[in-house]
């Protein structure tokens, strides 16, 4: 059982220490750079949208998607405090997940049962488009 702890601890010492050398400086309120945040909170639009077939699984995603749109926010308040790559990061990453988002908003928009999402996802293709 040592062993296995040991070799953990070992594991656990040698990620933190290769991360703390890794690219740009984390950011002190979320520990994570804004490109981090946004890949994040890309995947996450992307698993919630997958999982919306009826009105049920909409009213489920509406909370999320708001709490998602809300990071975007942030994220768009923090674009002028990044730097000149850091906001090229973002302008990439918004540029590659808009066509898939406007398509799920059209899907949305034009299904009954999960238009009710509609307002929210043009929310979100609004903040993707000011990232660019």
């Amino acid at each position: 059982m040592n062993i296995k702890n040991s070799v953990a601890a070992v594991v656990l010492i040698v990620l933190v220490a290769s991360l703390s050398g890794c690219g740009s400086q984390p950011e002190p309120n979320t520990g994570f750079t804004a490109t981090d945040d946004m890949h994040l909170l890309l995947d996450r639009v992307t698993r919630t949208l997958a999982g919306v077939r009826n009105t049920a699984t909409a009213e489920e995603a509406q909370p999320v998607l708001e709490m998602i749109s809300e990071e975007f926010d942030i994220i768009i308040d923090r674009l002028p405090n990044l730097t000149e790559a850091g906001r090229a990061e973002i302008s990439e990453q918004a540029t590659r997940a808009l066509p898939g988002l406007r398509d799920n908003a059209r899907r949305i928009n034009n299904s009954e049962g999960i238009d009710l999402l509609g307002p929210t996802m043009n929310t979100l293709v609004g903040q993707l488009s000011q990232m660019l």
